[in-house]
């Protein structure tokens, strides 16, 4: 499957002449006062995945998305979030209206942002970029004003690209995603397609807020007040994956995360993990990223 890693040139970038700061952010206001959305290559129509974050501040999109097995069109007032990695493809428009889409789309890697330069880091602090589902919310009008004009703010500052226009972007990105952050803390207004959706979504946010004390799926079915055969039905309707490979996905992000902290050990990290010898850890590790916890480190810290 086809990886994209160059933002500036991903579909919505490629006709115009902003900078791209050395291919680790992007911003594109769309809609009545800007360009027309373009549609995609016949390429995006295929699954494909990018390297990069994606925020998109929705005033009113018409086109089809397609996130592993879930399908999403027309939106208002919305956000949505896409993480690096996610199997995503675009699909026709949700209806032939005339309207235009409007809103802003924000494409970054975590690379930019000095405290979480890895992209586990940045999803182990904002939970809101999630891992196998695309998290779409309706906002109220204060938080879509809100978020709208720290956009405008951002598209300004980045077309501009003066001394120090890189330090403002970054610090006006981060402001972004604190609010985003504090916005979606409650998961109030998020969208869900279907029950499978909704089910998916609240398992995800129930392993994200047990990340030091990581469960067995009979343990978050029982918490979630369904049975486990039902929460891995939804979870494979939903992702194509087992329950148990979700939980282990968030454990090896929690693992890397602090692996990328030098004032803990493996012993240590293993304990924190919930692992009884830090030999089980490891063989965990090297099973699912491929390489040994040391390796990692050295790799992480150079």
């Amino acid at each position: 499957m086809e990886v994209y890693s160059d933002i500036k040139t991903y579909f919505l970038n490629a006709f115009d002449d902003i900078t791209d700061y050395d291919n680790q952010f992007y911003i594109m206001p769309f809609g009545k006062d800007w360009i027309a959305h373009p549609d995609p290559d016949t390429k995006y129509y295929e699954p494909h995945k990018r390297d990069f974050f994606e925020i998109g501040i929705i005033a009113q999109h018409n086109k089809n998305m397609e996130i592993g097995e879930q399908v999403f069109d027309s939106m208002q007032n919305g956000l949505a979030i896409v993480s690096p990695f996610q199997t995503i493809k675009y699909g026709e428009r949700a209806s032939k209206l005339e309207d235009k889409d409007e809103g802003y789309v924000i494409y970054f890697k975590s690379t930019l942002l000095d405290r979480f330069n890895q992209p586990y880091e940045v999803q182990n602090e904002f939970p809101f970029f999630k891992m196998h589902t695309l998290p779409l919310y309706y906002l109220t009008e204060l938080d879509f004003k809100e978020l709208t004009v720290l956009a405008e703010t951002l598209y300004q500052e980045a077309k501009a690209n003066k001394v120090h226009s890189l330090d403002i972007i970054k610090a006006l990105l981060l402001i972004l995603l604190y609010k985003v952050k504090r916005i979606t803390s409650n998961n109030e207004g998020i969208v869900t397609v279907n029950r499978y959706a909704t089910i998916m979504s609240k398992f995800e946010n129930a392993i994200q807020s047990s990340q030091n004390n990581f469960r067995s799926v009979n343990e978050y079915a029982s918490q979630l007040n369904i049975s486990p055969i039902y929460l891995t039905e939804c979870v494979k309707k939903t992702t194509g994956k087992s329950a148990q490979k979700i939980i282990i996905d968030y454990k090896v992000l929690h693992a890397k995360t602090l692996l990328n902290k030098q004032n803990l050990t493996n012993a240590e990290i293993a304990e924190v993990l919930g692992f009884n010898e830090v030999a089980n850890f490891n063989q965990f590790f090297k099973r699912n990223v491929g390489i040994t916890a040391t390796q990692f480190r050295k790799q992480t810290n150079i």
